[in-house]
């Protein structure tokens, strides 16, 4: 039997190639965090980190003490196959913190993988696709800023899906404003919007029935999480779909909201949930349950990303774009080889595991002092 023989952990300083502002914060880099699970027999599994203390509430100094205290010494010793029976040893020992418990358990997906020579979409019963749609994600800023943005994405990705950030104007002036950058984009990309809760419902209905005549892809999160009825009352009153994200962390999220028939679609992450594994069952309930899913993301490096993919990957029907587009906003990443990302679409790595591998001079490089 192999066994888990040590747990490396790698704090980084991932710097953007610009400034992203979303969500009410401005963030010029990422405190990403590589982990690498050990064996015995010289086979090692990367997962990856990315906190967001706004979404989560862990940062990188949690999620490092968090790994180093509870959870390292609950795998060592441990079969790395056994992924379920660790992470519910994992959940018993330490609530919440699911950003560090996602970087575990793809690190764990990506080993077990690698010691079955499969790849990790195999170990989620296949794949549907061989490429999956990326959408591009253009921050706050005025007018032109945010056209030039699109631009560029549309020229070095090809993609042909473009999320807005928005609701942090008077709805007027936000309404005015998507409109020109809608329109000078001109049916180029397909766009969608993303409100991080910022509007009320009577705001959110106003705003999104102006803006219907632009054939929005959707909208995610118009409104506060925890307002279902909120939800509710804007899903019934407009025609364009109504995507949560803030509003999911974990399967009984996604009931809930089916229940209160607060959304259309589901926001699905390798992260969020707390790994591969519980985004797969979030996947599949989501089916259950008649909600259209797509995957979503913290713009995370290399590593998360080929999560995501293999995520992706294993929608049976996947009819949005997925937030795959991480590592094309920083300035190195951490790959060997880089994702293949072209023509709007990424390609479904389709080796052991997730498929990629760590470079250790672009890690060395990133580290923390």
């Amino acid at each position: 039997m192999t066994k888990i023989t040590k747990i490396e952990i790698f704090s980084l300083v991932a710097k953007f190639k610009k400034p992203f502002s979303f969500s009410g914060i401005t963030r010029t880099s990422s405190k990403n965090i590589i982990i690498k699970i050990n064996t015995d027999e010289g086979v090692y599994g990367i997962g990856e980190a990315c906190p967001v203390p706004g979404m989560s509430g862990e940062t990188s100094a949690s999620i490092c003490s968090v790994i180093r205290e509870f959870i390292a010494p609950l795998l060592s010793g441990a079969d790395p196959l056994q992924i379920s029976v660790l992470m519910s040893k994992i959940d018993k020992a330490v609530g919440g913190n699911v950003v560090a418990k996602a970087g575990i358990n793809i690190a764990l997906y990506d080993l077990a993988g690698k010691l079955l020579g499969v790849p990790v979409y195999t170990l989620l019963g296949g794949k549907f696709r061989d490429y999956v749609d990326i959408n591009g994600s253009v921050g706050l800023g005025t007018a032109d800023e945010m056209t030039a943005t699109a631009e560029e994405q549309m020229e070095e990705a090809g993609v042909r899906y473009i999320k807005l950030y928005c609701g942090r104007d008077d709805v007027d002036k936000d309404v005015k404003k998507l409109k020109e950058i809608i329109r000078r984009i001109g049916g180029r990309a397909r766009v969608f919007l993303d409100v991080n809760q910022q509007w009320t419902p009577k705001a959110a209905i106003q705003a999104i029935r102006a803006l219907e005549e632009e054939n929005l892809l959707y909208v995610e999160q118009p409104t506060p999480k925890w307002d279902y009825a909120g939800m509710r009352q804007v899903c019934e009153a407009v025609e364009t779909p109504i995507a949560a994200d803030e509003a999911v962390f974990y399967t009984t999220d996604i009931t809930n909201l089916a229940l209160h028939r607060a959304a259309d679609i589901i926001t699905i992450y390798a992260l969020k949930p707390g790994g591969v594994k519980k985004g797969y069952e979030s996947i599949m309930l989501s089916a259950a349950l008649g909600m259209e899913c797509f995957i979503g993301s913290y713009l995370e490096l290399g590593v998360g990303t080929a999560a995501g993919i293999h995520l992706s990957a294993a929608i049976p029907s996947l009819k949005y774009p997925c937030y795959m587009f991480g590592p094309l906003k920083y300035e190195f990443d951490v790959l060997k080889e880089d994702l293949e990302i072209k023509d709007g679409r990424v390609k479904v790595p389709d080796g052991p595991g997730l498929g990629i591998d760590i470079d250790e001079d672009r890690l060395r490089l990133m580290m923390v002092e």
